[in-house]
């Protein structure tokens, strides 16, 4: 499910406005598909945009120039971005405020509002009040989306059993909890609605931001829960360390909003459907600063152990069964009719190995977890070409955003990216 609605969040133009070019695009490319249009036609838009940014695609070479520093994987340069200590958007602790707004003056009362008018009203309102933020789900629906959430964990939690002192302790750990107003509203529904399982739970959240660790104890705690029942943890929930020695406990571990932010990497072949994949890599030049892509042959590890979880192996074209990354929806299968009737063309695939880095890390230290994750399942306005491409924006105060063509940012506009945002196709 898309848990952060894209068309209620404000950016530079209105929600409306925003709709309104998405169906004249769609009307564009249907007018170009009744004049048999060939895709070399619609992929040339994206070629000229791409050319004009840092990132046009160079040959594959394996060669590192005097004035290049080391070449770093994509999924590195998008993790330093993002998480590097004291300057990645999420943990840039010395920043006026926190990533993650929340609502001080209470929850929206759903039950006044008389439709999607009010609705984009009331959120607009809250977002111009806010810094640089983002607001999540768990804080825009507060506290419906927690409420919902904690019905499905305790009927799972329960099975069959009568009985919930006799029942074993819920274990439950929230990855990137944001500002704790979902851990605060999921401890007050559980133990409203079933006391006895709370007496026994223990909640821990795990956040790379200490900022935002310290933001979700802070929460937690004026809720009214204590340390007997939640905790906090600074750490990256991809890594074995944050989770300290394997435990074989049955637990929950709730991820929202968490996929899309997690690291992808690129990678590329020069026929579609046909030949071995290339991986991507980002270069600095040291005379310039300026960061260019290029591809290079497949080594790296995780990269390939990706590529074999989703099957998207040597022999597997967009068109292909693409398995939970087929893509779909209507302008997918526009795009898709427009490129079949190009006789060649490359591929360019962005693969969730942060994922696949969170699912091997939770497989070895959690074995008996339940995972539960909420995200985006499609992104608007994606400028960037390829499947799974990420929606590159900047967020400026007031909750305005701009999107970029690019995730090789200068460096003035990289540590106020919003996010490298990739869509999950759960299906």
């Amino acid at each position: 499910c898309a848990t952060r609605d894209w068309s209620s969040t404000p950016s530079s133009s209105s929600p409306r406005a925003m709709l309104a070019r998405r169906a004249r695009r769609a009307r564009e490319i249907t007018s170009l598909l009744a004049r048999g249009a060939r895709s070399d036609v619609f992929l040339a838009n994206d070629a000229s945009r791409e050319a004009s940014t840092s990132s046009r695609r160079s040959k594959p070479s394996n060669e590192t120039k005097p004035s290049e520093a080391k070449r770093t994987l994509l999924r590195e340069h998008l993790h330093d971005a993002l998480y590097a200590p004291n300057k990645g958007y999420f943990t840039n602790d010395r920043k006026t405020s926190a990533p993650v707004g929340t609502m001080d003056e209470g929850a929206i009362d759903f039950k006044a509002l008389r439709g999607q008018d009010d609705y984009f009203g009331e959120l607009n309102r809250r977002y111009a009040r806010l810094g640089a933020q983002w607001l999540t789900p768990g804080e825009i629906f507060a506290p419906h989306y927690a409420d919902a959430l904690v019905r499905y964990v305790l009927e799972t939690h329960r099975g069959d059993c009568g009985d919930d002192e006799a029942l074993e302790p819920l274990r439950v750990y929230e990855i990137g909890g944001g500002a704790g107003t979902f851990a605060s509203g999921f401890l007050d529904a559980v133990k409203r609605e079933a006391p006895k399982v709370y007496e026994k739970m223990r909640y821990t959240s795990i956040d790379i931001s200490k900022r935002l660790c310290d933001d979700q104890l802070n929460r937690v705690r004026r809720s009214g829960h204590g340390n007997d029942v939640h905790d906090a943890t600074v750490g990256d929930a991809t890594s074995l360390q944050t989770w300290g020695a394997t435990n074989e406990e049955t637990c929950f571990v709730i991820a929202l909003e968490v996929l899309d932010n997690l690291p992808h990497d690129r990678v590329w072949r020069p026929k579609r459907g046909e030949g071995e994949w290339m991986q991507t890599e980002i270069v600095r030049n040291l005379t310039t600063g300026e960061l260019a892509q290029r591809e290079a042959p497949l080594a790296d590890a995780l990269i390939q152990r990706t590529l074999q979880a989703i099957d998207l192996t040597a022999d597997l074209a967009v068109d292909g069964d693409g398995g939970a990354y087929n893509p779909r929806g209507f302008m997918h299968s526009i795009r898709r009719a427009l490129t079949s009737l190009a006789s060649s063309g490359d591929e360019t695939w962005f693969v969730p190995t942060g994922s696949m880095q969170l699912m091997e890390t939770l497989h070895a230290k959690r074995p008996n977890h339940r995972f539960i994750a909420a995200d985006f399942d499609t992104l608007p306005n994606v400028r960037i070409e390829g499947v799974n491409a990420p929606l590159v924006a900047t967020q400026r105060v007031g909750g305005q955003t701009d999107d970029h063509d690019t995730y090789l940012l200068p460096e003035r506009l990289a540590g106020s990216a919003g996010g490298f945002f990739f869509p999950g196709l759960f299906n």
